[in-house]
């Protein structure tokens, strides 16, 4: 099992740590593997993954193809996509939840097109989506994608028809229509000398797993150093606060900032394994 850095940019020479960022990232051998920010993969205009509060279509985060050792719902499913809603303090809009899980529209729903939008984004939900939720109640979406979903031509979100009230960026939590990032293009490379490549994060050491800036080799200590602040899979996961439970080897660390990801500053980290999801500022 290896361990891999993400970097950003349109070119494998000039890559940064996040978009937008000055911060340079030297990933030898780096390799596409997807895109932040922007259009969704080709899942379907009605599979827009869409906030349970406010009925609005999330913002599509990143697109990543994984190496092997990382596809860990099965083989045929090579890569992921995940969304935000940073919906945690945005007003309820009425019925949404209950369309979203399935629940029949009502006459009166089904004649107002905002409703019968979201009602038809449950109708068409992807079969291999994960419903997340933070430590502070915000809407996350991770799905899996084959590897025709993943080559297919990318989307735009749905058709912006929300009625009059819906757009206090205040009120209404971060979405696709208002707060997409452009799209940058993702590198994958990979990372060498991480002591917790394969072992899952623990912070009693089980395993052998050596919990970042708990060491006083020097070497350890410059390594750490040189990776915070990276998005990267597997390998040593830097959260600012606690460490998740549950996390195995097969963590993907994502950093705030990766297109348009709202964490005040924090790091996310999500499990390909056990679908433990979280982020700390």
């Amino acid at each position: 099992m290896k361990a891999y850095d993400l970097g950003f940019g349109e070119s494998a020479d000039e890559l940064t740590v996040r978009p937008g960022k000055t911060i340079e990232i030297d990933l030898p051998g780096a390799r596409v593997a997807g895109w932040c920010g922007g259009r969704a993969p080709g899942i379907g205009t009605a599979a827009w993954p869409r906030s349970p509060v406010t009925g609005l279509p999330m913002i599509h985060v990143i697109t990543l193809e994984l190496p092997e050792d990382y596809r860990r719902k099965g083989e045929h499913l090579v890569a992921i996509s995940f969304f935000q809603a940073d919906d945690h303090v945005a007003k309820n809009i009425e019925g949404v939840a209950g369309l979203l899980e399935g629940t029949a529209p009502t006459a009166e729903q089904a004649a107002d097109p905002f409703l019968a939008a979201v009602a038809a984004t449950a109708a068409a939900r992807h079969p291999q989506q994960r419903d997340l939720e933070d430590l502070i109640g915000g809407a996350h979406a991770l799905l899996w994608l084959t590897a025709e979903e993943f080559a297919a031509p990318r989307i735009d979100p749905p058709a912006d028809i929300r009625p009059a009230g819906l757009g206090d960026e205040y009120s209404r939590g971060q979405n696709a229509w208002d707060d997409s990032t452009p799209e940058t293009t993702v590198w994958l490379g990979e990372r060498t000398d991480d002591p917790n490549t394969g072992i899952a994060p623990s912070e009693d050491g089980e395993g052998g797993y050596v919990a970042a800036w708990f060491s006083e080799d020097e070497r350890l200590q410059e390594f750490w150093s040189s990776v915070e602040g990276i998005s990267h899979l597997g390998g040593t996961v830097m959260p600012c606060q606690v460490l998740p439970e549950g996390l195995t080897p097969y963590v993907f660390e994502l950093e705030d900032g990766v297109g348009g990801f709202n964490l005040g500053g924090g790091t996310a980290q999500i499990d390909l394994e056990s679908d433990v999801f979280d982020w700390a500022q």
